[in-house]
Order: structure tokens, then sequence, then C-alpha cells
């Protein structure tokens, strides 16, 4: 599958605009009446088809043009028998262009708009409330319209009693470019139309937004190509080069792991685990000597040396020197003996892919010095709590806007970083991307560590394009973690279960 692009809301709505002008301008010359109908065909239809019991439809509008869309699904709705009620937050007089129109359209047919505190009668609900310009908590009067649709399915109620809610563009109250939301529809159903927005992809879009269906409308993907876009990106096995016949392990790469203070041992063994099992040549695990035992249990292939050591030869300055990367960070801890091995890895200046505690310790503005003053290029792995650590901000501001708090992550440690979460945030030199996969299972412990052994592994897989190895780990890990999740569940989803999954995957690279 191909990456998806998705765009502004600002972008989108000079899409529309191109759309409506003349052929001769460059424009499709196609009305807004005849989107908005288009639109309203393809939500209606896709309501009935979740819905086909359906015999009232509770439409609640705005006065945008997300309102305009829903008086034309009230209007089919009629066309068709239903029964409808149109709830109205605002006036008639507050309309214009071709939301007036077709809220005249639905008047001239019988339809009336009730007040905005009117119940919602149907368990069926459309919403059509709040469009792309929406910035911040919705406005006395939408926030109550949209408590009101969220209590039609209210989380304790029995399958039976639950309500159906489709929202049309994106769900009402949520950001269309950050993906925020401080209130906003759950819906079961998002349609969305003419080009896809970025915040139904991440942030909480994905939670709110339910099943995403997106339909052109017969708009030509040409008329958005001028615009920037952000890519969606889904894991294929073309990613990965072919692994040359003559292969030997010193050219797949050496990963050096360095973390796991005592009793923290599992977390640098599931990162040395992720590393061989998805490729890496050669892998050695720095941890604290009383890890040795499970590590010889768990990971034979793997070789040890003690990261506070006196000897020379098998020293952790000995052993980075020898690694094409190194991980640094799971199970790291936040005690002396974490700040004696970062002591001892002063030296080194290659890749460094930074994750959990290594966070921590990135952030301190003295003990994280000799980190951000390296010349080679950092990896950040961080989920909302260590970002916002990271650019000493809270966790709201790193949620209000996360594709922006990962542009400042790779301004501020000039660093090549992500942002951990439902359509995780990547960051390269070729921009920001979202991923494409991922599901709540992926919310236990351990889950990180077997990604920052994964980046480790593809950067010395693929030395000659880090940034690229990169994001093939973010979307290689989040794809086994759904692969998964189908076999297993989402709540039983562990760490070290998705390891056999990111084994399988690879296995489809070159069929064998």
């Amino acid at each position: 599958m191909t990456d998806l692009p998705l765009y502004t809301a600002d972008a989108c709505r000079a899409i529309d605009a191109k759309a409506m002008q003349p052929v001769a301008a460059g424009g499709l010359g196609i009305s807004g009446q005849v989107l908005m109908q288009r639109a309203a065909q393809f939500a209606l239809d896709t309501l009935l088809s979740r819905c086909p019991n359906a015999r009232l439809i509770s439409i609640v509008c705005g006065k945008g043009n997300n309102a305009g869309d829903g008086y034309w699904v009230a209007l089919l709705a009629k066309q068709l028998g239903l029964d409808v009620q149109l709830i109205a937050v605002g006036t008639t007089q507050q309309l214009t262009g071709d939301a007036l129109i077709a809220c005249q359209r639905a008047t001239a047919a019988g339809i009336f708009a009730e007040a905005a505190d009117s119940p919602i009668r149907s368990s069926v609900v459309v919403d059509a409330l709040l469009g792309t310009g929406i910035r911040g908590a919705p406005r006395p009067g939408y926030a109550e319209a949209i408590e009101a649709i969220n209590a039609v399915k209210p989380d304790n109620a029995d399958n039976a009693d639950k309500g159906f809610v489709l929202s049309i563009d994106l769900p009402s109250g949520l950001n269309a470019d950050t993906g925020a939301a401080t209130l906003a529809v759950k819906a079961d159903v998002t349609v969305s139309f003419i080009a896809r927005k970025i915040g139904l992809y991440t942030g909480k879009g994905p939670a709110l937004c339910g099943e995403r269906l997106f339909n052109d409308l017969g708009v030509s993907e040409t008329l958005a190509s001028p615009h920037p876009s952000v890519p969606l990106r889904r894991w294929r096995s073309s990613l990965m080069p072919a692994l040359p016949l003559d292969a030997f392990k010193q050219q797949r790469g050496h990963v050096l792991i360095v973390g796991g203070c005592k009793g923290m041992g599992g977390a640098a063994i599931l990162a040395g685990e992720a590393a061989l099992r998805s490729g890496a040549g050669l892998v050695t695990v720095a941890t604290h000597e009383a890890n040795l035992s499970g590590l010889l249990a768990r990971l034979p292939e793997a070789m040890w040396v003690d990261p506070l050591g006196t000897d020379a030869e098998q020293s952790l300055s000995a052993a980075s020197a020898r690694a094409s990367v190194v991980v640094l960070g799971p199970g790291l801890g936040r005690g002396a003996w974490a700040q004696r091995v970062l002591a001892a890895m002063a030296r080194y200046d290659g890749p460094l892919v930074v994750d959990a505690d290594g966070l921590y310790w990135l952030a301190d503005p003295e003990l994280g010095s000799t980190l951000r003053a390296r010349k080679a290029t950092l990896f950040l792995t961080p989920h909302v709590g260590e970002a916002a650590r990271l650019l000493q901000r809270t966790v709201d501001e790193i949620l209000r806007d996360p594709p922006q708090a990962v542009v400042d992550m790779v301004e501020q440690f000039d660093a090549t970083c992500l942002l951990k979460g439902p359509g995780t945030v990547i960051g390269t030199s070729e921009g920001l991307a979202i991923c494409g996969h991922g599901n709540p299972g992926m919310a236990s412990a351990g889950m990180g560590d077997v990604l920052a052994g994964l980046v480790g592994s593809m950067i010395a897989q693929q030395p000659s394009s880090p940034d690229t190895a990169f994001a093939t780990a973010v979307l290689l890990h989040s794809a086994a973690a759904d692969q998964a999740a189908i076999e297993i569940g989402m709540r039983g989803l562990t760490a070290g279960s998705i390891i056999t999954h990111i084994a399988a995957l690879l296995r489809q690279e070159q069929g064998v």
C-alpha cells in the first residue's frame, strides 16, 4: 500500500475552493451544492449500511459548511421516507453561502430545525456541528450539543442500548491539524471528503473518529498536489534492503544496548532480543552484572560487558568503539549507577539512540550536556511525558500540538525523533510523517524497549540512510503489534510477544 498524503485544514479549504472554480481557471467547475449533495449521499449511505433498521435520524447542525452537509443529509433521508429530527445550534440568519442554500432546500421540503437545547430523540445521530475551523475548546452552545451527542452512547450502556454516531468531515471539537481536543464528539464512523486531514490520524483523532471512511467526491488528486502534505506511512517489506548472498555478521551491523540497572535487566534484554531478531549481525548488552544470568538464559546469542568493569578490553568504551550504533536507556535507571554509566559513555560519538531513562538524563541540564554536545546524530524515541521534560513544557502543551512538538525536538536537539502515541509522529530530515499502524494493546511495559532495540538494529543495517532506517523501525514495530493483536488480542499483548511477529514480517522481505 502506498503512503497516503494528509493535509492541513487550510490546504483542504483551498482544494475545495479550487474544485469549485471554473474549468478555465484550472478548477473543476463543481458547484458547492453538488459537493455537499455528494458528501451527504455518501454519509447517508454509510449510516444506513451500519444502521439498516433506522427509522428516525437526528442530525445536529452548526452554522458553517459542515452544517450544509447536515441539511443535505436531512433532505436525502426524508426523500427515502425516513423520519428526520434536525437540531440547529445558532440561527438560520447566521448561515451563509452554500450552507444557507442547503438549509432553504431542507425547509422547502418541510424539514424545520429545532432549538439547540431540544432533546435528541433518535439513537442514530449525525454530527454536522463543527468543521475544520475549530481551535481550542468549543464555545457555549456547541459544547452542550457535543455533550448531548456523546450522551446518546454512554460508555456503560449494554450493547443493545448503545447509540450510533456518524461525524461528517471530522468529529466536532477535534483540531483538524493537530489531533488535539478538549471536548469532542466520539464517533462510531467519521466520513471525510476530498482530502484527508492530519488530525484524524494522530493525537486524539484515532480514538474520536472510530472507523474512518474517505470519499474524494470526484475531485482529482491533481488539485491537492500543489499543497504540502504529511504522509501517512505503512509498513511494507520493500522498505528493507535485501540481504546479499555473501552477507557476514559484521556487515549486518553491531548494536550495543546500554541499560538495565539492578532489577531492571528485562528492558535491556528485550531491546537486545529485538535487535537480533530483526537482523542485526551482532548485539552486545552492557548491563549490570546481576542481569547476566537472565541474559544468558533468554539471549545466549548476545555478548555482555559490565559497563562499569575495569577490564580495558571488555569495557564500555571498548564495546562502543566496536559498535555500529548504541542504544542508551532501556532500564538504565535514574540513580548513581546510571550516572556512572553516562560518564563512561562520554567519549562515544557515533550514532546514538536514546530511549526511556536515557531521555531522562538527556533532559538534565548538567548531566545531559555531554549527550547534547555530540557531533553524531541523536535518535530520540520519547512518549508524551518524556517529550514534555525534554522541551520543558507540560504534557497538556505537548498534546495540544503533537506534530509541532516533534518539529521542536528535531530542531532543539538536532535529532531524528518521534512522539509515541496513537498516530505516532515521526520527524526526520525529510520532514514529518505519521505512522499508520498501532493499537491500544501497545500501552504495556517494555514496548518502548523493543522499539529502541529495533531502531538500533535498522540503523546498524542501513548506516548510509539512518533516517529511513529510523522510520522503517517505527512502522515495522507497530505493524508487528497489530499482527500480534489479531492472534492473541490487545489485552494480552506483551512486548516480548511482538518480537516473533517482527521476524515474521521481515520474512516476507525475501519470501522465506
